[in-house]
């Protein structure tokens, strides 16, 4: 293990786009400073481990609080996670106000659909018939 942190590798593979290797190199490190944290966590968000990503960029601005390179990244992750979250709730809102809501083929009930269609077959099959063969 390195007994300094020397991060100018584990930028490189940030810079370049290797952020499997540069995740896996952060374990080399022995101390956990700011960096560290910093560095992991865009890695693991590059990765789309993003709550763990978060949490790592959290730290290390909270270690380092006038660093703007950490506030930046973090802010950034908020934002764009805060944007994401309310286009989600628009587009659910929006589907949710149609006749047909969250469904394109049974109009907005898929459970209705189904224990009807399931209704009806049991009875046919009480019957003698199958309404639907493969159940």
């Amino acid at each position: 293990m390195a007994s300094y942190n020397d991060y100018s590798y584990a930028r490189s593979l940030l810079a370049t786009g290797d952020f499997r290797r540069c995740y896996d190199t952060m374990n080399n490190f022995e101390d956990r400073d700011a960096e560290w944290f910093y560095i992991r966590g865009m890695a693991a968000m590059n990765l789309g481990f993003y709550e763990e990503g978060e949490d790592y960029i959290k730290r290390a601005k909270f270690m380092e609080p006038n660093n703007r390179e950490y506030k930046d990244a973090y802010d950034n992750y908020v934002s764009n996670r805060n944007n994401y979250n309310q286009r989600a709730d628009y587009y659910n809102r929006s589907r949710s106000n149609l006749d047909n809501a969250g469904c394109c083929c049974c109009g907005g009930n898929c459970c209705d659909t189904c224990c009807t269609l399931w209704c009806a077959d049991s009875c046919c099959e009480c019957m003698g018939g199958d309404l639907i063969t493969c159940c």
